[in-house]
């Protein structure tokens, strides 16, 4: 969905409400973004503000699992004219020190005019997606390793004595692949 800001000046009091739904290919969404959303125009640029929700399918890192979660994200976003935005000129070194306010994040309006809410939408989705995916505190964590895998049974491992005990943790298969890293250091165990 795009929106003309020149649009938005002609407008009863410069703003625009509009539901927005569509489907965002490249997220790990499986149902389409939906929301209430508002563009508003002012002197000093657009603000595009609303709620989006959707669903995720997601895979637990820890047991492997698909999981469907929730999303539910607030869009506050301001464009303004590039006139707006400080540039320091080439061969200048301004150090900028301190906080950064809430006002500071700021996105230059597009030279053509139109705003891209599906970019802006696809944005804030991607960064709600969490980054660490775990299905719950009901988690059976690591999937449990096929008897007669990559090792052949249990890990094993020697005691400084000369003995050798069996761990009967399992290893997770995931780290299975970092066996062909080093083929030869079973046989040098066994010697």
């Amino acid at each position: 969905m795009k929106v003309q800001v020149d649009d938005l000046k002609g407008l009863p009091h410069h703003r625009l409400d509009f539901v927005f739904r569509e489907e965002l290919s490249e997220t790990q969404a499986i149902k389409p973004a939906v929301g209430e959303l508002s563009a508003m125009w002012s002197a000093s640029g657009v603000r595009v503000e609303g709620q989006i929700k959707t669903l995720l399918k997601l895979n637990c890192d820890r047991c492997l699992n698909p999981y469907f979660q929730s999303l539910s994200i607030d869009i506050d976003e301001r464009f303004v004219p590039n006139s707006y935005l400080v540039i320091p000129e080439e061969g200048k070194n301004e150090k900028h020190d301190g906080e950064l306010l809430r006002d500071d994040f700021v996105e230059p309006l597009p030279d053509d005019g139109i705003l891209d809410i599906t970019d802006v939408v696809y944005q804030a989705v991607t960064l709600a997606t969490p980054t660490y995916c775990s299905c719950g505190d009901e988690c059976p964590g690591p999937p449990e390793r096929a008897t007669g895998g990559a090792s052949g049974g249990k890990a094993t491992a020697k005691s400084g004595a000369g003995g050798s005990k069996t761990d009967d943790r399992p290893i997770d298969p995931r780290w299975k692949n970092l066996k062909t890293l080093f083929p030869n250091e079973d046989s040098k165990e066994n010697s």
